[in-house]
């Protein structure tokens, strides 16, 4: 076999695919990216004959394959001065939760919108020529993705990039990009994407000399862009119409686990939003829609990028409804931005442990750890090939009541993108609600969380924080 025709026949052809487009990228590579029919981005041969003859080398710098190292071995490389090192966030300089207290980017990023400023002063203070991160896609051309990467040289747009983005992309553009201009980049990225591009700067020594910052997005699974037509078709907006959307609209008076999704349609000027509770198929914890290599991927915080934020999901930050941030620092130079940001009265920042940001991600741990080597041990008692991980089959004991909300997520997951393509043939998103109630059904009766439990404590929250508001 060819390296594409064995990465072909392993990661490509069993799903594990996410799309990252650096396969594609190589020179002379017999793959391209593109969007298939259930809305997910992956990598298919130009043809059959080019996987047969292709020379080029694929299978060290696919995220997924089992000829590329580990982010423990690439943590070394890369990461070398970090002095302490935990399990379940990698290595790390110093944990924060915090929030920028000056200008909008708080109001207009995620959590506490620290990846904003952060990226804000890299350019400003000339550390880096370009930035590269997920923004909205300008175009009400309803056949273009939603959410794209773009590239910025000039700070005071920084704040323009998208918030939370719960939608697949690919780096395949943008690696290219950096290979034609030369200058120092900063990148935003998921964690496959960012040990994607630790796995291209092994061989590629153009790439390795101008990304001088990743910056990491922690994660807990992404999403189809199939997801947002199913959430635009709810609010009244149909897929052929959607050409935008907003994860993370913030309530100005609830916690800050309560989001609004927006939704804009090319037909009309319409506003229309609600809350994601109210909006079936937005059970995050639930998989629908999530692609499946996200079930096998063991790294939740990007312990391969420079610094990683996310939301910092402890009670005591939860209840602020602007949002507050989870920071891993890895980068001793990123580290000294925030001091002096919090020197300078622009950061509020509260020095966390590292058990402490494991809390913040417990259940995308406990998923990605605990589920993940009971996925394994499926896979390998059928024989079937899989990715390698660092946590092994069977490795960790699950309990039976566990296994069944596993398999649940398993088969919500697979039978959503099933299903919702289903119902765009027929244009009839009934044909989704019928076809997923009786699996969703059993999962929220098995949850570890019922229903009515959820439901009292966000109810909770809601009081204990008007009663805040008070003093």
């Amino acid at each position: 076999m060819t390296e594409a025709e064995y990465l072909y026949e392993t990661v490509i052809k069993n799903d594990y695919c996410i799309g990252c487009g650096i396969c594609a990228g190589m020179d002379n590579s017999p793959f391209k990216i593109i969007y298939n029919s259930y809305g997910n981005v992956v990598a298919e041969p130009i043809s059959e004959a080019t996987l047969k003859t292709s020379d080029v080398k694929v299978l060290e710098v696919c995220p997924f394959s089992d000829k590329s190292q580990n982010e423990d071995h690439l943590s070394k490389i890369y990461l070398p001065f970090n002095k302490n090192t935990d399990n379940h966030i990698g290595r790390y300089e110093t944990c924060y939760a915090g929030y920028v207290k000056t200008g909008e980017y708080r109001k207009k990023g995620s959590s506490g919108g620290v990846i904003k400023w952060l990226a804000t002063k890299l350019l400003q203070e000339k550390k880096i020529d370009y930035l590269i991160q997920l923004s909205q896609n300008d175009s009400r051309d309803v056949s273009q993705p939603l959410f794209i990467y773009k590239v910025y040289n000039e700070a005071e747009e920084v704040i323009n990039g998208s918030k939370s983005s719960y939608y697949p992309v690919s780096l395949f553009e943008i690696v290219k990009y950096i290979k034609q201009h030369k200058g120092k980049f900063a990148i935003t990225g998921v964690p496959c994407f960012i040990k994607a591009l630790r796995l291209l700067s092994e061989h590629d020594i153009e790439i390795k000399k101008r990304l001088a910052f990743t910056l990491g997005i922690i994660c807990g699974g992404m999403k189809s862009a199939n997801q947002s037509k199913m959430i635009g078709w709810q609010l009244g907006v149909h897929p052929n119409n959607l050409i935008k959307i907003d994860f993370r609209r913030k309530y100005p008076n609830r916690p800050a686990d309560q989001k609004i999704y927006q939704v804009w349609s090319n037909a009309d000027r319409k506003e229309r939003f609600k809350d994601v509770n109210k909006i079936y198929g937005t059970d995050y914890g639930a998989g629908f829609f999530k692609p499946k290599a996200c079930d096998y991927c063991d790294d939740v915080v990007a312990e391969l990028a420079d610094i990683s934020v996310g939301d910092a999901w402890l009670n005591q930050f939860t209840y602020d409804p602007k949002g507050t941030s989870l920071i891993i620092v890895r980068n001793p130079t990123l580290g000294e931005m925030l001091t002096q940001g919090l020197t300078n009265n622009d950061l509020e920042l509260t020095r966390l442990s590292a058990e402490d940001a494991f809390k913040t991600q417990a259940g995308g741990f406990r998923h990605r750890r605990q589920g993940l080597s009971y996925r394994l041990q499926k896979r390998q008692n059928n024989n079937e090939w899989f990715p390698p991980k660092r946590v092994l089959p069977g490795d960790i004991e699950v309990d039976e009541r566990r296994k069944y909300i596993y398999d649940l997520r398993e088969k919500i997951s697979e039978q959503s993108h099933l299903s919702f393509k289903k119902a765009l043939d027929n244009d009839d998103l009934n044909i989704f609600y019928s076809e997923m109630k009786d699996v969703y059904d059993r999962y929220c009766s098995l949850n570890e969380v019922s229903s009515i439990r959820l439901f009292l404590r966000k109810l909770k929250r809601i009081v204990y924080y008007d009663v805040l508001r008070k003093y």
